[in-house]
């Protein structure tokens, strides 16, 4: 293979010698010399993508023409390795040949049709093709096959095959190219026993616990790795350094291999251990600071003279001291910490040695790898310009704005040096995602009222980065037996070069329900507290039967409703997070139809109006406070909002009420364990609290709400499981719930475990409709709780959550009472229920 490469060079160098001759000879007047390059366009091609050479070529587009920008591009295309030939021609791009077009004539190397392995039996041939690569239908690339050769000896290493031997070879079979991989896997060695010399403060146990070998076992493979003992050499001293034992090394490790009576390599570990002594801490003593004093820098510094040394709470402190500075913009100081240590009393300090500079101010902001989104687009979420003072959590900032407008995968911001002493560069590299949303087909609706069929038909478009502007673009229609809906939505996130954002949207929906009948005595008019509907004698017996009469007393009614709405809002980018206010209002008209000569619903609001178009219209304004990483899937920060909404602006209208709605949530990281290059084991706390109100309008006004409209457990994002408490209805709602997440494939998939309590205040006798959490209305006995776990997809394209919960309710002594389930009646839990919900974001 190497070989190959080698000649691989020397043919492009030869070839691009010879073709640049008689390019020149070709073009014999040179006109194309000094000339701008309008373009550079390729034939030939068949697997390669001319896209994926867009970007190679788009730095020599608009440049002057000469002979060393030519062999710059073409080493380019050369060392690609997908081309067997590339064959160069300067094209006229106008007759005046004021500007040139390149035109590579190329012939590709072949595809990849098929790759076998020959001679593993140890590793299967699943888990070869994850470690490479090469996948079929590629282009033969040798650079890349070498290192997919490197890839499967590190898959072999990493499971205890220390003689593994890798090579591969291309075939031609039957006119198709087959990548063949030969592995000689030699003897596996396997860990058998790992023992500790030296250890004399530390149990063997406890310094086993540190390593990521482990012998082998029932659970364990005992497979050996250099790679791994050279961690856990680094991991057993640094143990050691934490607990105040600064000197201790990993002297040696010895490695004996007994072959046993079935042939197999058992190995023997010893680590050889150097303690050394105890040390305790100093302090730190600081020299040549002038811009913060003495008493803030060792502010920073958490370690306390006479506690014993830990190492890594010792680099944290003086990386904090040196965050200070880098976060007033002093990014180029030199900040040196002298270590001082007393050998007889066994103690360290540090003197730091500060030399203060000027503060770093940028001089560019730049981004790379956007290709459908604006660059100015980007720029405007960047809460710095040129000539501003770096700052970190600027640039942390823009991160969080930049991931948050989920257009893309990755944001990295890079800061190199500028062109003069005392300026830098702030460069985002950013990896666009997919924006665009395009759906048709069946769908589960989402929606929590068990009146409404739960599956529709869905043609959506929705894209969130519409033609690279920023700005959001929406086209819905859904359709179910009693529903059908059809919006088109527009939102602005920038208007004016500020944050200031506004959108519309216009909305036509109709659907069939079914609501309880009062069409025998006694009859009721709204505002009684205990009204109760036909099928029932009593209020006690009304709500017994969940608020559900038997079918024979609901009746149907239709539902048509046409609205346009205009929201509006303006952020502020704080050091404690995004401060929001926002507003809107909503006009619009709706009918209810059914026979009134035959029916007469119990809800008051549905009587008034019937088979007639009335005004129904709402006004809104809401805050908020966001310092969360990333909104959609967070794991540190926190959000609070409030929000007021007015229903009923006009005296004829079905309703008049006020809904408001407080949320506060927090997100604390617990733990973050690498596991390997790519996935760590971490977890987050979630907490969140909400309590939401329907109150009467000011000025004295009745409260008039459909009953649809009232708050209640769903049980699907409120009360997870508990979906028989959707009746229950009231003008108070009070929901928290408690999470555990820990990302199963980042980005993509999360498992969950929750704990769930939500409640309603009752309306016994004697108490007002309005009434809420006081004069005991509420007690625990109001309180639906559940826990379970499950699955959540972190994608915004596709926020669903399975779960599995468990319910039990509270009496006023703590008494706690299990609910059955509708799955695993049979099992301890007394029967589980699945929950199916929509990861509804803020």
């Amino acid at each position: 293979m190497r070989a190959h490469l080698l000649r691989t060079v020397f043919l492009a160098f030869a070839f691009t010698f010879i073709s640049t001759a008689v390019f020149a000879q070709e073009q014999d007047d040179s006109w194309y010399l000094g000339r701008p390059i309008r373009d550079i366009v390729f034939a030939g091609l068949r697997h390669v993508r001319a896209a994926d050479l867009e970007g190679l070529m788009n730095p020599f587009r608009g440049r002057l023409f000469d002979y060393s920008l030519f062999w710059e591009i073409q080493g380019i295309l050369w060392a690609l390795e997908y081309f067997d030939m590339i064959e160069p021609s300067a094209v006229r791009a106008d007759p005046a040949g004021n500007e040139v077009i390149l035109r590579f004539a190329v012939t590709e190397r072949p595809v990849v049709d098929r790759i076998t392995f020959i001679g593993n039996s140890a590793v299967r041939r699943n888990a070869l093709l994850d470690a490479i690569s090469t996948s079929t239908r590629d282009v033969v690339n040798h650079a890349r096959i070498h290192l997919d050769e490197q890839a499967i000896v590190n898959l072999y290493l990493e499971r205890g095959f220390p003689d593994i031997q890798v090579s591969s070879e291309l075939q031609d079979v039957g006119g198709n190219t087959v990548l063949a991989f030969f592995i000689t896997e030699g003897e596996r060695i396997t860990i058998q026993e790992i023992r500790f010399e030296g250890n004399h403060t530390f149990s063997d146990r406890t310094l086993r616990g540190q390593l990521s070998l482990r012998t082998r076992g029932l659970f364990q493979d005992g497979a050996f790795s250099e790679a791994r003992l050279i961690a856990d050499r680094a991991a057993l001293a640094m143990f050691y350094h934490d607990r105040g034992f600064i000197d201790a090394e990993v002297v040696d490790v010895t490695q004996e291999v007994i072959r046993d009576a079935r042939g197999n390599n058992n190995l023997i570990l010893t680590f050889n251990i150097g303690e050394g002594p105890l040390y305790t801490f100093e302090g730190v003593t600081f020299e040549g600071n002038r811009i913060f004093s003495t008493e803030t820098l060792s502010a920073q510094v958490r370690s306390r003279p006479g506690e014993t040394v830990s190492a890594r709470r010792l680099a944290a402190d003086l990386q904090r001291v040196a965050d200070l500075y880098f976060e007033s913009g002093y990014i180029f100081n030199t900040i040196t910490p002298e270590e001082r240590r007393d050998r007889v009393n066994n103690t360290i300090g540090f003197h730091i040695f500060i030399i203060e500079r000027g503060r770093a101010h940028i001089e560019n902001i730049t981004v790379v790898g956007n290709v459908r989104t604006r660059t100015d687009v980007i720029l405007r979420e960047i809460p710095l310009v040129p000539g501003d003072v770096f700052s970190r959590s600027a640039v942390e900032a823009a991160w969080r704005n930049l991931m948050n407008l989920r257009y893309f995968s990755l944001v990295l911001p890079e800061t190199p040096p500028g062109s003069a002493e005392g300026l830098m560069d702030l460069v985002f590299v950013v990896e666009e995602q997919p924006t665009t949303e395009l759906q048709f087909g069946l769908t589960f609706s989402g929606s929590a009222d068990p009146d409404t069929f739960p599956v529709s038909a869905l043609l959506r478009y929705n894209d969130l980065n519409f033609r690279g502007s920023g700005n959001q673009l929406g086209v819905d229609v859904t359709a179910a037996p009693d529903t059908v809906s059809s919006s088109l939505l527009h939102n602005r996130r920038w208007i004016f070069g500020m944050p200031l954002s506004g959108g519309f949207d216009f909305t036509v929906q109709w659907s069939r329900r079914l609501t309880p009948m009062n069409n025998s005595a006694p009859f009721f008019h709204g505002n009684e507290p205990y009204a109760f509907p036909d099928g029932f004698t009593s209020w006690e017996e009304f709500v017994a039967a969940n608020r559900l009469p038997p079918r024979e007393f609901l009746m149907n009614f239709d539902q048509m409703y046409l609205s346009v709405g205009f929201s509006t809002g303006y952020r502020w980018f704080t050091p404690v997070g995004t401060f929001s206010i926002g507003g809107g209002i909503r006009g619009g008209i709706i009918q209810v139809t059914y026979d009134d000569h035959i029916y007469r619903p119990f809800d008051p609001a549905l009587r008034a109006g019937n088979n007639q178009w009335t005004p129904m219209n709402s006004i809104w304004t809401s805050l908020s406070l966001d310092r969360r990483d990333l909104f959609f899937d967070p794991s540190r920060g926190y959000f609070l909002s409030t929000r007021f909404a007015l229903h009923g602006l006009l005296t004829n209208e079905r309703e008049h009420y006020v809904r408001n709605d407080n949320s506060a949530q927090l997100f604390i990281p617990l733990f973050n364990i690498p596991v390997s290059d790519n996935w760590s084991f971490r977890m987050t706390l979630g907490l969140h609290t909400g309590v939401s109100f329907i109150l009467p309008q000011p000025g004295g006004r009745d409260l008039v709400i459909e009953d649809a409209n009232r708050l209640a457990i769903d049980g699907m994002f409120i009360g997870r499981g508990w979906a028989s408490e959707f009746r229950n209805k009231g003008h108070a709602l009070w929901n928290n719930w408690i999470e555990l997440r820990t990302p199963l494939v980042p980005g993509l998939l999360a498992w969950d475990f929750f704990l769930d309590a939500a409640g309603v205040p009752g309306t016994e006798e004697g108490q007002q409709i309005h009434s809420y959490f006081g004069g005991g209305n509420f007690g625990i006995e109001n309180m639906r709780f559940s826990f379970g776990g499950g699955l959540r997809f972190t994608i915004p394209q596709f926020p669903f959550r399975l779960s599995l919960a468990k319910r039990f309710t509270m009496d006023r002594n703590g008494n706690v009472e299990w609910v059955p389930g509708s799955l695993f009646r049979n099992t301890w839990t007394g029967g589980l229920d699945p929950v199916l919900s929509i990861a509804v974001t803020f």
